[in-house]
Parts: C-alpha cells; structure tokens; sequence
C-alpha cells in the first residue's frame, strides 16, 4: 500500500476520495452482474416473486392453524371494555405482576399532586401515574394456564377521555385450555372478590359518560362516615334504621309477597350548605352502595333518561341533586318557558314513569336535594316517589362539640399537645359561642379550616367570627314548607 512518508520520519495514510471510492464499487458490482448468465437472472427473479406468495401462505396457515386450535382446544370468556367486570380483572392482573415488571404506561394524574406539597402551588404541575403496560398475558391461576388478551386499539373512547386512568377500557379476552370455560369463571370471580376487598373502603360514583352512552366510574372517594355529617343524631339514627330495614332481604320479600313495589325514595331539604349531598355520599358508604349521580338537565330525552335508569343495577344508591333546578311547579312551566327560562329537555311526566311507572325498575334507593321544597311539584314528592323527607337545617351546640371533637382529635394529626379530656373542655368552650340553628356546618367548618393546629387560636376567635357573620346574614330564614317528621 502506498504512503507518504513525511519529513519527521512519521507515516502517514492518504484519505480517501469518496467518489472514486464509490465509482469502483460499482464498477466491481456490475462486472459481476455482468458475468451471470441470464438464466441464474431468471431464477432469482423467480425466487423474489415465490418468497412473497410463501410467506402468505405461512401466515394463513398459522392464522387457521390457531384458530382451529382455538375452537377444538381452548375455552374463552370475552369482556367488553367499560364493563365493571373488565375493571376488576385488569386490577387484578395489574396487582399480580411481577416485582420487576419493567414497561409502563404514563398518564398525567389530574387532580392529584401526589405528596409534593410545593406542586401544589404550581398551576399546571401535576403528579405522573406509572401503570404497567401490557397486550397479552400469560398466568397460572389454580393449576390452570389462563391467557389474557387485550384488545389494543378498541379504546379510541376511552383513551380521548382525560378522566380515563388507563384501567378497564378495552375489550380483554380470557382463555384457557381445555372444553370447558369454568377456569376462566373461577379466575374472574376471584377478580371480583378481590375488586370487592379493594373498593370497602371507597365509594363508586357513576355518571353518564360525555357522549351519554353509558355508565362509567367517574370518582372513588373513601367512604364518609356518618358521624362528619352534622344534623340532629335521633333523626339521623331513624333514617338509618329505615334504610336498614328497607335492604333487608326479608322486607323485600314482604314488599313482593303483597305485590307492592319494592321502592324506597328520600328527599333531603334545607338550607345550602347543611350536608345533604355529604349525606347521600355516607349513607352509600354506610351500606357498601355503589352512588348514581343523575344529572337531568343534561338529559336529551324522556327516551334517553329511561334507558339511563334502566341500565342503573337494582342495589345502589341513585342521586338527583338539586332538583329545584330541574323543574318548578307545572302552573309556572309556561311562565318560564315564555320568559326565557331554562326548561329542560325531558319532562317532568318522564321523571315520574322512571321512578314509579309500570316500566320502572325496583330495589334501589333514590335520594333527591333541594334547597327549594316550596318549588317542588306536589307529585313529584308524593308517597311512592318520595316516602321519607329529611330537614338537614343549621348546626346546634351539640352538634358543634362534636365538629369540634372531631377536628381537633389527635387521632387525626392534630399537632397539639392536648389530650383528649382538654380538648373536650375547650370544645364545650367554643360551643357556648355558637348560636343554635343560626349557621350550616359548611360555614363552620370553614372557619375550622383556619386553625386545624391550633384548638385554642380556634377558641379565642370564634367570638368575633360569630359577630361578623351574624352582621352578613340575611333576614329572611329558611321555611320549612313540611315542618314534619318524615321518617
């Protein structure tokens, strides 16, 4: 090979020049192609055209071969996505993974900061959710090998939606080998049983999905104890003797061997702010009751709002809130509708025929608001549509020792040194302050807010706190238009 050598005695190596470079490998190539005879040209034209056509071949017959395979040998359970069910499997799949599972899904966690308390000063700073990523999966549940497939693709809807956590949207299916599909349905009431364990200490709040398609989980918020809603404790215990009575299976079975539907309706009324929606929350807790949100305006027809009770399961609770808003008395439905009110799209008639007509499904519990009971038309609170009415009206001083009782508990972090026989000293301090029936427990517990670590700031500034929100208050009360017992 050729050199140059330079003057420090040191060799050194031309660079090449990459276009005559180029120019020889091409000049090598074709002489090559030059010297095959046309015959060795045809056959390896031949052999491009048949390796196509074999590998079609190979597919197909893999594809038949499997879905033979399929049909004579294996046994399968297909769920589409957006089911509860497709839920629970997932979660337990998700749950059963390996420890050094190592490809995941990321997906911004809206309303969550996670346990950086500077982010959530940051407008847009939100926490990141890891959930494993995976197609199809492969498991040995009770001596049975179970496969797992999921339908990637088949969630266009769930994935455009920012409240989908990446859980349950898509279609899975599950398989296992063999001629029957009872391995499968062990395996997927296990899924259950566990979905079940997990969601104890949650509440499942449904609502209908933004194209009112279908039902979907939309908030699981840890259940609330009825001892944080605040109203009188006798009627708060008659109510949850009646609702207790009315799940029983023994009432249902009374309520059917007498042809009476098996309904119960509830109307919570009073001033805003006393806790009737944080009761409704409870009382699904109370009694391990799925919540359905109901949202009428939004409703298009007498048709659409059937089909979304129809699809509502029988044990749950259902929530009409505010329902003052919804519709008025019928003498000034014409009123409004002249003067350019809002009057929704479906009727009080269909209300009616969803919650006790001939169509109308039985075993649920079904809790409407309002903070205007002199609004409501008379039949829609009738009996039979609404057997119990619940006044949630203002906070009395016992009521208030116990808010107090429970903010300031150490048992709840509270940073104070006090005990628990001080504390109740100072509650039945603070409670003095507190006119009865004068504030809601929201107000009150806004203003707890103020000092959750400091009882006794509480105590020296309730004083002028109660001046200054008696000065702002209105003259005119709220009018209890039953003024009765209703339980």
């Amino acid at each position: 090979m050729a050199h140059r050598i330079h003057a420090g005695g040191a060799a050194s190596y031309p660079l090449l020049d990459p276009w005559s470079h180029g120019i020889g490998v091409i000049r090598e190539v074709w002489s090559c192609w030059s010297e095959l005879d046309i015959t060795h040209i045809g056959s390896l034209v031949a052999i491009a055209g048949v390796v196509p056509t074999a590998w079609r071949f190979l597919q197909r017959t893999c594809t038949e071969t499997y879905g033979w395979i399929r049909r004579c040998f294996v046994a399968s359970v297909t769920i589409p996505g957006g089911d509860p069910l497709n839920r629970s499997v997932v979660q337990w799949i998700l749950s059963n993974r390996s420890r050094h599972y190592r490809s995941f899904t990321g997906r911004t966690e809206i309303g969550s900061a996670g346990v950086d308390r500077a982010a959530t000063l940051r407008k847009t700073r939100h926490a990141v959710r890891y959930s494993p990523h995976w197609d199809t999966k492969w498991l040995w549940y009770r001596g049975n090998a179970i496969h797992v497939v999921r339908a990637a693709g088949n969630c266009g809807v769930s994935m455009s939606d920012p409240s989908y956590d990446g859980i349950g949207g898509e279609e899975i299916t599950i398989s296992c080998f063999g001629w029957s599909a009872e391995p499968v349905k062990k395996f997927i009431e296990a899924c259950r049983e566990y979905a079940d364990r997990e969601t104890q200490f949650f509440v499942i709040i449904y609502a209908r999905d933004r194209y009112g398609l279908a039902w979907k989980p939309k908030a699981r918020k840890p259940i609330r104890l009825l001892e944080t809603v605040h109203f009188d404790n006798q009627l708060k215990q008659e109510l949850l003797a009646d609702i207790r009575n009315y799940l029983d299976p023994r009432t249902q079975r009374l309520y059917q061997s007498r042809s009476m539907p098996y309904r119960r309706g509830y109307l919570f009324y009073g001033p805003p702010g006393t806790g009737k929606s944080s009761l409704s929350l409870a009382i699904a807790g109370e009694f391990g009751l799925d919540l359905y949100e109901v949202k009428i305006p939004s409703v298009a027809t007498d048709t659409d709002l059937e089909q979304m009770f129809q699809e509502i399961p029988p044990r749950c609770v259902v929530l009409l809130e505010d329902i003052d808003a919804v519709w008025v008395d019928r003498s000034n439905v014409q009123k409004n509708d002249h003067e350019g009110n809002h009057v929704p799209n479906c009727t009080l008639s269909g209300l009616l025929n969803v919650l006790d007509g001939v169509g109308s499904q039985e075993g649920r519990i079904v809790i409407m608001t309002t903070n205007r009971p002199e609004d409501l038309d008379r039949a829609l609170v009738r009996p039979g549509r609404v057997d119990t009415k619940v006044y949630l009206g203002n906070i009395n001083r016992k009521s208030t020792e116990e808010m107090f009782l429970r903010m300031f508990s150490p048992d709840l972090g509270c940073s104070s040194q006090l005990n628990m026989d001080e504390i109740q000293e100072l509650a039945v301090e603070f409670a003095s302050h507190i006119p009865n029936d004068t504030f809601t427990p929201s107000s009150l517990q806004g203003f707890f807010q103020l000092y959750l670590n400091s009882p006794h700031d509480a105590v020296s500034n309730i004083g002028e706190w109660v001046k200054r929100e008696l000065s702002k208050q209105p003259d005119k009360e709220f009018e209890d238009v039953f003024n009765e017992r209703k339980i």
